[in-house]
């Protein structure tokens, strides 16, 4: 295995288990909140599309402190405070906006999510008490974001592990303890936020990397370049999914319940090549962070080899489980058959589409994020529209399917674009890039836990 294969593995290991508990864990709260009570899993309900626009401000923030603490691990500087001190101020004044415009509106949106006369005043209560206990949020993401840019993905996965045990833990106590009900929801999450924080406090303190405080004047450009992207991108595929929705709606509900669990397996099936395009650009901007012209298209290749070698297994396994999985995954056979039909049309496209995960996820960190969501969009909106008109009086899901394996397919040139993009920003730094600064020492490429 090359030494670039080694260092992403090492990288990628600890962070797809932090990935893999983001995805689970909120399967397990709406699970939770299902056994609370009739209400409380409304009002979850109600929230889960506005919970998106949390996620997507929490994205831009953690990209952001990844990427500059990548940056300034490359250089030699193993400082993290101030960029943490300044990232989390961002962040609260983010979090402050879009949690008081939510909030001064929520009676309004309740109208709009279809919140019933009797849940609307709950809804209301809910939404601003959300909106405050997600900007506890920030303090252990972001202690786990710049773990992760000095190459410390290890004790940065323990912090999410803390933060998921006490937020579940909490929950149970809090929902099923005390019957709290929905209120035990924010109460967790601000807990989660509070314990979890300190936890990554503390790791930064012991490995002394919590010093330097003050303005990182640095923070915004890359918020700009990269965090805004990042987040954009998830917007769009957030409504590509909506429109999806809005296809299948006169196919019935099974073909819709079929499909969001569907969609709940590939959640965890593209969760692969996230992790290993993120680990490929903290690498890569530890690189440019160094200089010296060190070239980046070599670590962006071994992810990719990287995302075969998993892929190769994944995809057929998949597919040739797939009548297992909807069985698994659904009581109804009917449901269960959607989503092994599902599975069966797109399953196999998968495979391109991890390598397409892996480059632009790559790309949206080490200057291709313009790139990379000029793909996005493409890609959405070929599938949405040709996936529309496809549908126009099908009988059935089958179409659109066929539209989502065939724009997945059609990914392999956002691939290659992505890589081509990265050799000639190598040939441009080569050219132009002087030699390392005098007195600067370069930081090996992987932190010490």
């Amino acid at each position: 295995m090359t030494p670039q294969r080694q260092q992403l593995a090492r990288l990628a290991a600890p962070m797809a288990l932090a990935q893999l508990l983001a995805i689970l864990v909120p399967i397990v709260i709406v699970a939770m909140m299902g056994w609370m009570g009739e209400e409380a899993i409304q009002l979850r309900s109600l929230y889960f599309p506005l919970a998106f626009l949390f996620f997507a401000v929490q994205m831009a923030f953690d990209v952001t402190a990844q990427t500059v603490i990548a940056r300034r691990t490359g250089r030699g500087e193993h400082d993290v405070a101030a960029t943490l001190l300044t990232v989390g101020i961002l962040w609260l004044a983010a979090g402050v906006v879009l949690g008081g415009g939510l909030s001064l509106g929520a009676g309004a949106l309740g109208d709009v999510l279809g919140a019933t006369a009797q849940s609307k005043d709950d809804f209301v209560a809910f939404l601003r008490e959300m909106s405050l206990a997600n900007l506890t949020l920030a303090w252990p993401v972001l202690c786990s974001a710049v773990l992760r840019g000095s190459g410390r993905a290890g004790p940065a996965a323990v912090i999410m592990a803390v933060s998921t045990t006490v937020e579940i833990g909490a929950l149970a106590v809090l929902g099923f303890g005390l019957d709290l009900g929905a209120t035990a929801l924010p109460l967790a999450t601000a807990l989660n936020g509070l314990v979890a924080g300190a936890y990554g406090t503390v790791a930064l303190a012991r490995r002394g990397l919590l010093k330097g405080w003050g303005w990182r004047a640095e923070v915004p450009g890359f918020l700009l370049r990269a965090g805004v992207p990042v987040s954009l991108v998830n917007f769009v595929m957030f409504g590509m999914n909506f429109a999806f929705i809005m296809i299948l709606t006169p196919f019935g509900p099974n073909v819709i319940a079929g499909f969001a669990t569907a969609t709940t397996v590939q959640n965890l099936v593209i969760m692969p090549g996230m992790v290993l395009g993120s680990a490929a650009a903290i690498l890569m901007n530890q690189r440019l962070g160094a200089g010296e012209g060190r070239p980046l298209t070599p670590v962006l290749t071994a992810a990719l080899q990287l995302t075969i070698s998993v892929y190769a297994v994944i995809v057929p396994v998949l597919w040739l489980l797939r009548d297992v999985i909807g069985h698994l995954t659904a009581e109804s056979d009917r449901v269960a058959g959607q989503t092994a039909h599902y599975l069966a049309i797109v399953g196999p496209s998968y495979l391109v589409l991890g390598l397409v995960l892996t480059a632009l996820m790559a790309l949206e960190q080490t200057g291709g994020a313009m790139v990379a969501l000029a793909g996005a969009v493409f890609y959405v909106a070929g599938s949405v529209v040709f996936g529309a008109l496809a549908s126009a009086g099908a009988d059935g899901p089958t179409p659109l399917y066929v539209t989502i394996s065939v724009m997945n397919a059609t990914g392999l040139l956002a691939m290659i674009a992505g890589v081509a993009f990265t050799r000639r920003q190598d040939r441009r730094r080569l050219r132009s890039e002087p030699g390392p600064a005098r007195g600067a020492v370069p930081a090996p490429a992987l932190g010490s836990d």
